[in-house]
């Protein structure tokens, strides 16, 4: 028995689980300075979504007058804008500056460009961009330059904007500006796209600059890209009309002997084939002949096309050797206005007149009634040149009905087309 009064330890009320540790439920004080400041904090962010809402609103209702090219609107938001409390930030600018570009006003355009920077703003990139450009259309590379420059002092890349300075100055008809930009950068370090190369180099070659061409082909390769076929062509051009046939002569053994991206092609071939027709020297026919020897070992790779079938025409027909002349035609009248490349609008002594002279001199009738057919087929005239011989008073048909050394004075004219009619109703 044990007493009421006993302790026994073996003796619990309640059961306790060791497994899962005791919780007290703990209360955060807060005091009333942080629950007064966790109040303020959603007003001061409504003013805030407010002040960007309302600079939204302006920036886009100043980058639509900027691109209607309203400049007075675009400054008359900008003031609004300081009236409701906004100061006018690099962009705010940028719509002005382009505002002005837009309408071609370079001087606003500056003075824009100075007020940013007087107000302490660091301008964004596009707004030396649009200013570039606006030098660029305007012919003006020395400042296109300058604006440049500020962007270096600023650290920003300025190759973009220098490839569009060039650009803008090519299409505005400015080429010896562009090419001065372009070697001023590129000697700085800087590396052109593969189509500014390839556009400064055709317009060089089309203007006859073959130096500048020559220049920029030395950079571009200087620059890891190296030149192709397409460029050595159109150096080739100038070249072939320099009225010196060993220049052309040259770039093409250079390309024979290259690597497979600078072999000759059609075009190449056309090219030597013309400096050697058109040279003013001495007879060039064997040159030629060699040159169209090699085409015909590389047949597999080289097809003649209708350019080089009028450029051996004319070769033939120049130098008298007729056959090879009619020989060429005739797969030159296979390609639709093959007489109309021959004639070439009646440059370099009108090649097709001399074809159809030559031909009334020799009195080829067949000849001349193939010539003739090719030409209507073409929709062609008979060139006016054709009409007329070396001779005086000697005619296209009368060289053909009666083809004679010199006419006959007799005096009076005779129906030479009477004459034809009643020689073939015989």
């Amino acid at each position: 028995m044990h007493s009421c009064y006993s302790y026994s330890y073996n003796y619990i009320p309640f059961k306790l689980n060791r497994l899962t540790p005791r919780t007290v439920p703990v209360r955060a004080t807060v005091t009333s300075s942080e629950k007064r400041s966790r109040k303020k904090k959603p007003a001061k962010d409504d003013e805030r979504s407010l002040e960007n809402s309302l600079r939204f609103s302006f920036m886009e209702e100043l980058m639509n007058r900027a691109k209607n090219r309203d400049s007075t609107g675009v400054s008359q938001i900008m003031y609004d804008m300081i009236a409701a409390g906004l100061n006018p930030g690099p962009r705010s600018f940028h719509g002005l500056v382009v505002s002005y570009a837009l309408n071609g006003d370079e001087q606003a355009a500056m003075d824009s460009l100075r007020r940013e920077l007087g107000a302490g703003l660091r301008p964004i990139h596009e707004t030396f961009v649009t200013l570039v450009r606006l030098f660029g259309s305007k012919g003006h590379a020395t400042k296109g330059l300058e604006i440049l420059g500020a962007m270096e002092k600023l650290n920003y890349d300025i190759r973009h904007a220098w490839l569009i300075l060039i650009e803008e100055l090519v299409r505005n008809k400015h080429l010896e500006d562009a090419n001065k930009v372009f070697l001023k950068g590129s000697k700085g370090g800087l590396r052109a796209t593969d189509e500014v190369y390839d556009l400064l180099i055709v317009e060089d070659c089309k203007a006859g600059d073959h130096s500048n061409a020559l220049e920029i082909s030395y950079e571009m390769e200087a620059a890891g890209r190296m030149a192709t076929t397409f460029h050595f062509n159109c150096l080739l051009s100038v070249q072939a009309t320099c009225g010196i046939p060993e220049i052309a002569f040259t770039t093409f053994e250079n390309m024979e002997y290259g690597e497979d991206y600078m072999k000759p092609d059609t075009e190449t071939y056309n090219w030597v084939i013309q400096a050697y027709t058109r040279a003013d020297s001495y007879d060039r026919m064997q040159d030629v002949a060699e040159l169209l020897g090699m085409m015909v070992e590389d047949h597999k790779r080289i097809q003649p096309n209708v350019k080089t079938h009028a450029l051996l025409v004319e070769c033939f027909t120049k130098y008298c050797v007729v056959r090879e002349a009619i020989r060429h035609f005739r797969a030159l009248k296979n390609f639709e206005g093959g007489t109309q490349v021959l004639h070439n609008e009646g440059n370099y002594g009108d090649p097709l007149s001399l074809y159809l002279r030559a031909l009334c001199r020799e009195g080829r009738i067949t000849d001349m009634l193939e010539a003739l057919e090719a030409m209507d087929k073409d929709n062609m005239q008979i060139p006016s040149r054709a009409m007329i011989l070396s001779r005086k008073y000697r005619t296209l048909v009368s060289s053909w009905i009666e083809p004679l050394q010199e006419e006959a004075g007799l005096g009076y004219e005779i129906d030479y087309i009477a004459r034809y009619c009643f020689y073939f109703s015989k």
